[in-house]
This record gives C-alpha cells, structure tokens and sequence, in this order.
C-alpha cells in the first residue's frame, strides 16, 4: 500500500494524472480489508484530489463524502472529515447542486479554525457559501458570507481577494436593493482596486456606485454624475500613461463604456420622455445631452478596434432609439441602418446570437420609426 500512496503521490505532482489515479485506487483497494477508518479516510482523500484535478467532480464527491464518513468514525470529523466535508461542498456547487453544497458548507463551518485548518479554507468555505446563496436566489446571505471573508482576507499581504470579496458582497447587497450598504462595499472594492493598479475594476465599481446614488432615496442624480465623470477621468488618466496598444483600445473602450452608462443614466432618470408632456423642455434637454454621450460612445468604441464591435452596435442601437424619442427620424434611420450594414454585410448575422439580437432591435427601430 505504501509504495503506492508515494507514487500516487509523486505522480500528481508531477502532473501525471492518470498513474496517480491507477495508484490512488489500487492503494485504497489493497487497504480496505485491514487499514483503519483514519487510513481509508487518509487514502479517500487521496484519490479525492487526483479525480478533481481530472476534472472527474462526480466520483471525487462521492470519495469526499467516504472519506467524511470514515474520519468521523476515526473520531478525525473536526481534522480530515472538515476537510472533506469542505472539499464535497465545493464539488456540489459545481455541479449545480447549490442546495445541497450550502447545507454540507454551512454544517462544516463551525469546525474550521484558524490554527487547524488555515484562514484560507475558511475563507474559502465561506467565498462558496456566498456563490450557493446567490445561485439560489438569497443576495443578502451571499453578501453576508462575502464579508465575512472578506474581513479575514483583510489582514492577508496579498490584497486581491480582499478585493475581489468586496466587489462580490457589493454586487449581491446592489442586486438586494440595500442601497447604503451596496455603497459601502464599493467604495472599499474601489479603493483596493486602486491600490492593486486594476483600473478596469476601479472604474467598474464607480459607474456602479452612480447608479446606486441615481436610485430612489439615495444621493441623486448630481452625485451620480460626479462619479460617472470620475470613472471617465480615471479611464482618460490612464489612457495618457498608456504606452500598450493592447492596452490603450481596452482603456478606450472602458472610457466608450463610461460614456454609454453616463447616457444611460442621464435618460433614464427623466420624469417621462421628450414630448407634448415635458412642457419645461426639461426631458428633450436630457434626451440630447444623453444622445452626444451614446454618440461618443460609439466613436471610441470604433476607435477601440474591431474586438469590441458589439459594444459599439448596443451603443449605436442606444443612440438610435434615443434619437427617436427626440423626433429625430432621419438620424436613428441611419444608425439603425448602420447596424444592419454591420453585421448582415459581414455574413455574421444568421449565425451569431448577439448578431441576431442587434439585427432584431434595428429592425424594430425602423419599424418604429415608421410608424411614427
């Protein structure tokens, strides 16, 4: 049995994955009729590791469990039956089976310790705990677990889980419509981004937070703006320091994405549409504010290159309608038009969904138009 569990050993390691696994199940076969319940769970968790790193998530479950099973009995369910119980919810929750991971997660949380299992299974125990909530459509809870992990992976060197767990506990706490809260966890994601150099995800989190401020009873739609424009001022900073091509067209098109949303947010937090009911002309002059940000949207999205020519359609299409609440036929015609021309000239259209659904929204645009 020994010389086995070193070459299964030995073999993972060096990335033979096949005779690990031959090795893992001939030195789990040859023990089961004398090894005790700590060695079987000892070799379960063996052959748990190699059967995930193949990629085999149903049979390194059912091992996981096994080995759970016979931990427990080892009078080992706080030390390798924890690890396993841990191991098994990550193994359901990517399966899908998000219901069952987040009763085997939850009941091994109180065994994890610090000293015994490491921060960073706890921390991860908790990071799966937050991804089967939202799976199953419980946002606070999610949040909740997020942050949980995210005040132990504030302490750690390394700060980009820190940061990614904040960003997570904002999305989930946004998404529950707890406003103030959703706010807060932003502001601190943003700050670590900004720390870690991750402008894309800096810039992400204050367009978030502009539109939590534009929601009812939050700051409004000034401090919405004001951070709108300092997500595009760090795109703009960032651009100027840009010496990387690569980089340069993913910034611009960061900064089209931020012009986009600015738009958005302009139009959608009108009182109603340009029309005979905006008598202060309050609307139309929103409207064509909006419409020359979608409109610069779609230039630097262009200029950004042919890699993000679905962002510029879904701008262009934005532009189009918001033209068309503007009276302006001739000028959304062109744009909508424009979006055909895109896609149905270059053969893309019957076969690419996001090329369907821009064809199907110019379309409806035109007839649209038409028929006012």
């Amino acid at each position: 049995m020994e010389p086995q569990t070193q070459l299964a050993g030995v073999s993972r390691h060096l990335g033979d994955l096949g005779t690990a696994e031959r090795a893992s199940r001939s030195a789990l076969e040859h023990a089961a009729p004398f090894a005790g319940p700590g060695g079987l769970a000892r070799l379960h968790l063996q052959l748990v590791e190699t059967l995930a790193d193949s990629g085999k998530l149903d049979e390194a479950a059912d091992h996981a469990l096994e080995a759970a099973h016979w931990a427990d009995e080892a009078g080992e369910g706080a030390g390798n039956g924890a690890y396993a119980r841990h191991r098994l919810g990550g193994f359901l929750l990517q399966l899908g089976r998000a219901d069952e991971a987040a009763a085997v997660l939850e009941s091994v949380l109180p065994d994890l310790t610090e000293q015994d299992h490491g921060d960073g299974m706890i921390v991860q125990t908790l990071w799966w705990l937050g991804d089967c909530c939202t799976a199953l459509g419980e946002p606070r809870e999610a949040a909740e677990h997020w942050l949980k992990a995210a005040d132990i992976a504030r302490g750690w060197p390394e700060q980009r889980d820190h940061a990614m767990l904040a960003n997570l506990a904002g999305q989930a706490l946004f998404r529950a419509q707890l406003n103030p809260q959703a706010e807060l966890a932003y502001q601190r994601a943003g700050d670590l981004w900004r720390d870690l150099g991750d402008i894309h995800a800096l810039v992400r989190t204050l367009r978030v937070r502009a539109w939590i401020a534009a929601r009812e009873g939050q700051a409004g739609i000034g401090a919405a703006r004001e951070l709108m424009a300092a997500a595009a001022t760090e795109c703009e900073s960032a651009l100027a320091a840009s010496a990387d091509a690569g980089a340069s067209a993913a910034l611009r098109a960061e900064l089209a994405d931020t012009y986009r949303q600015t738009g958005d947010l302009i139009a959608s937090s009108c009182d109603g549409e340009p029309g005979a009911d905006d008598t202060d002309g309050s609307a139309r002059t929103a409207y064509e504010e909006a419409v020359a940000l979608v409109l610069r949207a779609v230039a630097a999205f262009e200029e950004a290159g042919e890699q993000f020519t679905d962002l510029r359609t879904g701008a262009q299409l934005m532009a189009s309608w918001l033209h068309a609440s503007l009276g302006d036929a001739p000028a959304a015609v062109s744009l909508a038009r424009g979006v055909l021309a895109t896609y149905e000239g270059s053969g893309e259209g019957a076969a690419d969904e996001t090329a369907q659904s821009r064809c199907a929204e110019a379309r409806a645009v035109l007839a649209e138009v038409a028929e006012g």
